[in-house]
């Protein structure tokens, strides 16, 4: 789990960081946060640092329990793959967000990156013929009502979401 436990320590220094700022927001700006104009304009590196960045607690703490109860997922991945579809989910959501999203919202965090691990898992469920075991269809069926329910906060990048999930979808369809 190395990549996992990189990630989560990454996203940990990081929302110490800004939040030892005097104003967070300018400090998560200053880090990557992703916004829109500025990524239109060529800072496309905000596609990627938004990931790792967190301001609110839950919202870290709730980030970082997902990518933990993930993290078996590297092992059977592999780290590589399991790194690819990480970081490709981070900006392939980050990158729908930027073209269909507000062009005016500051967004961060690693769900982007979550949805595409929960996709990648869901294609490997169905390639070994898994996804008939009631156990199996009654636990994804949980964690699929839990994100439809977040992605009805206010707040939350569903374009972000959706855009991760579709990245790790056609990763995983290409390469299981």
């Amino acid at each position: 789990m190395i990549i996992s436990w990189v990630a989560i320590a990454a996203c940990v220094v990081l929302f110490l960081l800004i939040n030892r700022s005097m104003s967070p927001i300018d400090k998560a700006v200053e880090l990557g946060a992703l916004l829109p104009l500025r990524v239109k304009r060529g800072e496309y590196w905000r596609l990627l640092a938004a990931g790792f960045l967190h301001i609110q607690p839950f919202h870290l703490l709730m980030n970082m329990y997902a990518l933990y109860s993930y993290g078996w997922l590297e092992r059977t991945f592999g780290p590589a793959l399991f790194a690819a579809i990480l970081l490709l989910s981070i900006i392939g959501g980050n990158l729908l967000s930027v073209y269909l999203g507000n062009e005016g919202a500051i967004t961060l965090g690693i769900s982007g990156g979550l949805y595409g691990l929960l996709a990648a898992y869901m294609v490997l469920l169905f390639k070994l013929g898994l996804l008939q075991q009631p156990g199996i269809q009654s636990s994804l069926l949980r964690v699929l009502v839990v994100n439809l329910v977040i992605n009805l906060f206010p707040n939350v990048s569903r374009q972000g979401h959706a855009g991760g999930f579709l990245t790790g979808f056609v990763i995983a369809m290409l390469v299981l």
